[in-house]
C-alpha cells in the first residue's frame, strides 16, 4: 500500500516538498520523474533508498542527492521508523 504525507511550499521560484516516505521497498516506490526541474532531495528523519537509473544511494539523515530533470527515480524507507525528505524543485532552461 502506498501512502505518502506531503505538502508544498513555492519560495523565490522554487518548489519545496516535505514528504514522509511510506514505500519499504523498490516494489512498492512509485516511479516518478519530473521533466522540468532538477530535484536536490535532502533526508531530515530516518533513511530512505534512492534508485536512480538502476544505481541505488542510502541517504541518511542530512544526505543529500541531486536528480536530473527527466531522470527517472524511486525512493522508499529503508530504515527502522519514520523517513521524511524534502525536496527543492527548480526548473531548468
Amino acid at each position: 500500500m502506498l501512502t505518502a504525507t506531503s505538502s508544498v511550499t513555492v519560495i523565490a521560484g522554487a518548489a519545496l516538498s516535505f514528504e514522509s516516505v511510506a514505500a519499504t521497498d523498490a516494489a512498492d516506490a512509485p516511479l516518478r520523474t519530473r521533466e522540468h526541474h532538477e530535484t536536490l532531495l535532502r533526508v531530515i528523519a530516518g533513511v530512505v533508498t534512492l534508485e536512480v537509473d538502476g544505481t541505488e544511494q542510502v541517504l541518511g539523515v542530512e544526505g543529500e542527492a541531486r536528480i536530473a530533470a527527466s531522470a527517472p527515480h524511486r525512493l522508499w524507507n529503508s530504515g527502522v521508523g519514520e523517513a521524511r525528505v524534502v525536496q527543492e524543485f527548480s526548473r531548468v532552461s
